[in-house]
């Protein structure tokens, strides 16, 4: 019961990040909807719960992306934060995605399936809208990719190609140097969605206060130097 109650309060508060940050981010006139995801998943290792992470990525037809997170180390401690990312994806991005989309046959892509994408004993709850090819066509389409409850059946490789695609997209945001990251202060990387680091952001010795935030990685995935 408590992590239910956790899990709904976290939702109410991204979905309220999402309401009142979006107008400061670029969505204008020529960004109508193209996909959402909404990922809810706690990470076991072992016995224990490591890591909890609840994201809400939007993507708009012209490449604009906004990714809101909060996430937590579950060992550690060093309570939860708060990422957002901003950015355009490239024309390249945008057209692979698209392939994948009509490969796919997104438009009938719809329920709730069940896979394995984590550690036994994790759970995990992805729900990925898609909203037409175009702003007036009216037609969308919903699922769910899963490992609770009683799903309908295992996922297809259709339903699992869309989402390894929205990953790889934002995967090509957070690479794009023009991509604004921006976060609450951090302890450890696990507590920034990946393939964010928990770096401080004023190099090292840190000089006070200097906190530490979520951070592109730099080479080899660590944190990069800064001068």
């Amino acid at each position: 019961m408590q992590r239910l109650v956790l899990r709904l309060l976290l939702s109410t508060t991204v979905l309220l990040l999402v309401a009142g940050g979006a107008a400061a981010q670029p969505v204008g006139v020529s960004s109508p909807p193209w996909m959402k995801l909404h990922d809810v998943h706690t990470t076991a290792a072992g016995p224990a719960l490591t890591r909890f992470v609840d994201q809400d990525l939007f993507l708009a037809r012209d490449g604009t992306l906004i990714s809101l997170t909060v996430a937590a180390d579950l060992v550690n401690g060093g309570g939860f934060t708060s990422t957002e990312i901003a950015g355009i994806a490239s024309p390249d991005a945008l057209a692979s995605l698209g392939a994948v989309l009509f490969e796919s046959r997104i438009g009938k892509l719809a329920g709730s399936c069940t896979t394995q994408l984590m550690p036994l004993g994790s759970s995990f709850s992805i729900g990925i809208s898609w909203y037409g090819s175009g702003s007036r066509s009216g037609q969308s389409s919903h699922f769910t990719i899963t490992n609770e409850g009683s799903a309908a059946g295992t996922c297809s490789p259709q339903e699992l190609a869309v989402l390894f695609a929205l990953e790889a997209i934002q995967t090509s945001v957070i690479a794009d140097p023009g991509s604004s990251i921006t976060s609450s202060p951090c302890e450890r990387d696990s507590q920034c969605p990946n393939p964010l680091v928990c770096c401080a952001p004023c190099g090292v010795p840190l000089p006070a206060p200097c906190p530490k935030v979520c951070s592109r990685p730099g080479q080899a995935g660590k944190c990069p130097l800064v001068p």
